[in-house]
């Protein structure tokens, strides 16, 4: 024989490799039932040992686990994991312990077992169900009510009817639950006469409120199309609880009697409650309810015309377009308001066309409020109707016009922009057709077609109108769009020339940068200088290009630096890259004053990112010096405090 502790070392390994076939298998294997059994007999298994014998009984357990689990069922610690593991058990034997325990028991375990015969839906027990109805214990007889709803045929209900008149205040409600439950399990089942009668008895209790609305609810939906009546009865209700449950039980109802009944009992309803059914109709999708919801918004209390404006768009029905629109011009400013949310909302077609025949009123103000909603529905169809109202249109509705045309506008709207450009002065007006075109450009999957318009159009027009294309030009990129920038900067006109300047400057991509470094060389112009190194020095600072060839170009520009300005910029662009040669590069603007806050910061910022990388120790000897060179120079406090962070902390004696 073996030893005891011997023996639970074996149950335990058993247990934990079944545990471990079950997480592989999401399923125990069958065999390993009498192991498990053997966990639950041994007097050496600890407590969660058995928890988890009893966790994977409830997969395999069959006959031969029914007695050792309801040997648990009196254990306060394990009572509740072998109902765990004997509800889903398919032997008829688990109902008879369960029943017989009903007997035995007392207190928690007690509770549990009347549980878990409810899910279990034993009818043999329904007799020793009811007696425990009176229970001295309220704990268990709300269980026992609670338990015989769950098994939920009519000698259950009955049962509990008759327990109902004299059911103690406390267990009340819970005897109310069971009998819900019946009626559930009997609607469910066709049973629909046993249904009605428990919910009508329960609505004509004086009893809490979720009693009286859930029977209610139930008594409607249980009575199929005739409970339209009941429906209609309790629309009218003063109770609102009972006129809720009503509304409830609509929302599942189909049909268009119950439609009709909705929309009928609304009239002469509190604001409120006519709320109330307006969002029900909603909910339904019955479009056999925009008549109502017409109406409703066009007269009455302000918050049921807007609930109505709200639930006719919901409806997505073309024919509330028209009265939509028709409500933009209410009086009141909050209908009008909800009108037009609710147009902009609107889908179809049909709410397009309203909109477009808002704008062809010939009314600025109509029109201004029509282009609000082509940019809210996304009417890219109206691009043309908005370009030709750019150049005709009102000077009121002219610049709206022209800022949608070119938020909409697609690539095949170009030639309509520029011609649209070279009519216009109004510095509204250019950059509205500044914005459209470099919108228009960038959607193009090759955008470089729609550039070679725009660089014809530059010969073509005035110096105000060339401002905007090379801005364009600079915002798309492009060899062809850098040639014609650089070719700009000669321009003899100088708000011309300035314009190409800056478009140079603002240049994204590295091919611009030779260019750049050049004219920086020749400028006589300070500002211009400045403007080029800058332009060259954010090409350096771009994170794609490769640290060596970013190093290269800083060395290039440091060699031409002359203003602390340019020095700081220059700093920046050293501050983002990765590599202990920017911070040798960086180091000797520590002794200029003009220069030495923006070199610690710099130096601190590439030390940051080398140290805190998987490099550091490679870092850290040529790092150290700079960094500690950083913290002295800075006056800036929160530099200091990086830079003592990055350092090591000197060793303490023993």
């Amino acid at each position: 024989m073996l030893k005891p502790r011997i023996y639970a070392i074996l149950i335990v390994t058993a247990l934990l490799g079944c545990a471990v076939q079950c997480l592989a298998q999401t399923v125990a294997p069958k065999q390993d039932e009498p192991k498990l059994i053997a966990v639950l007999k041994s007097p050496d298994a600890s407590q969660k040992d058995k928890m988890d014998a009893c966790r994977l009984l409830a997969t395999i357990g069959g006959k031969d686990s029914v007695a050792p689990l309801a040997a648990l069922l009196g254990d306060e610690k394990l009572s509740h994991m072998a109902r765990y593991a004997l509800e889903p058990n398919p032997d008829p034997a688990v109902n008879e312990v369960l029943r017989d325990a009903l007997g035995k028991l007392k207190g928690g375990p007690l509770v549990g077992v009347i549980g878990s015969i409810g899910v279990r839906r034993d009818a043999a027990a329904v007799p020793a169900l009811t007696q425990r109805l009176n229970d001295s214990d309220a704990v268990v007889a709300r269980a026992a009510a609670r338990a015989l709803g769950s098994i939920g045929n009519a000698q259950a209900a009955q049962a509990l009817e008759k327990a109902l008149p004299n059911a103690p205040a406390d267990n009340r409600l819970d005897v109310c639950e069971g009998l819900f439950r019946c009626a559930e399990r009997f609607a469910a089942d066709k049973q629909n006469a046993e249904a009605i009668a428990i919910y009508d008895q329960l609505r004509k209790l004086d009893s809490p409120h979720q009693v009286r609305g859930g029977a209610l609810k139930g008594a409607i939906l249980a009575r199929g199309a005739e409970g339209v009546t009941l429906l209609q009865e309790n629309l009218r209700s003063s109770d609102y609880i009972l006129f809720s449950a009503a509304v409830q039980a609509a929302q599942k109802m189909p049909g268009a009697e119950v439609t009709k009944a909705l929309v009928d009992g609304m009239k002469n309803l509190p604001p409120d409650n006519q709320r109330v059914v307006i969002q029900t109709l909603a909910s339904r999708g019955d479009k056999g309810a925009l008549p109502a919801l017409f109406a409703a918004a066009g007269s009455g209390p302000k918050p049921v015309r807007a609930a109505a404006i709200e639930a006719a768009t919901a409806m997505g029905d073309a024919s509330a377009a028209p009265v939509l629109v028709k409500l933009m011009d209410d009086a009141d400013a909050e209908i009008a308001g909800a009108a037009q949310e609710g147009l902009a909302a609107l889908p179809g077609k049909e709410a397009d066309a309203a909109v477009m025949a808002m704008f062809n009123s010939g009314n600025a103000d109509k029109q201004l409020t029509a282009i609000n909603l082509m940019g809210r529905r996304r009417m890219m169809s109206s691009t043309p109707v908005l370009l030709k109202a750019a150049r005709e249109a009102d000077p009121k509705v002219r610049p709206a016009a022209i800022k949608l045309a070119g938020d909409l506008a697609g690539p095949e709207q170009v030639p309509a922009l520029l011609d649209l450009l070279g009519q216009t002065d109004k510095p509204e007006d250019l950059a509205a057709v500044e914005q459209g075109l470099t919108t228009a450009c960038t959607k193009a999957d090759d955008p470089q077609p729609l550039i070679a318009q725009v660089i014809t159009r530059l010969d073509q027009v005035k110096p105000p109108q060339k401002v905007v294309l090379l801005r364009v030009l600079s915002a798309v990129g492009g060899p062809d769009a850098l040639k014609a920038v650089l070719a700009a900067i000669n321009n003899d006109d100088p708000q011309v020339h300035t314009a190409a300047v800056r478009a140079l400057s603002a240049w994204k991509t590295p091919d611009a940068a030779p260019h750049l470094l050049t004219l920086a060389k020749e400028a006589k112009d300070p500002s211009e200088r400045t403007l080029f190194l800058r332009g060259y020095l954010n090409i350096a600072a771009r994170a794609d290009l490769p640290a060596q060839e970013r190093l290269a170009m800083c060395g290039q520009a440091a060699s031409m630096i002359q203003r602390d300005e340019e020095k700081r910029l220059l700093l920046g662009t050293l501050g983002s890259i990765d590599s202990p040669e920017a911070i040798t590069t960086i180091l000797p603007y520590l002794d200029n004053a003009g220069t030495r806050q923006e070199a610690a910061a710099a130096i601190v910022n590439v030390a940051e990112r080398l140290l805190k990388g998987p490099d550091r120790d490679k870092y850290l000897p040529s790092v150290s010096g700079p960094v500690e060179k950083a913290a002295a120079a800075t006056t800036n406090a929160d530099v200091a405090r990086r830079a003592k962070a990055l350092l090591p902390r000197p060793k303490t004696g023993g």
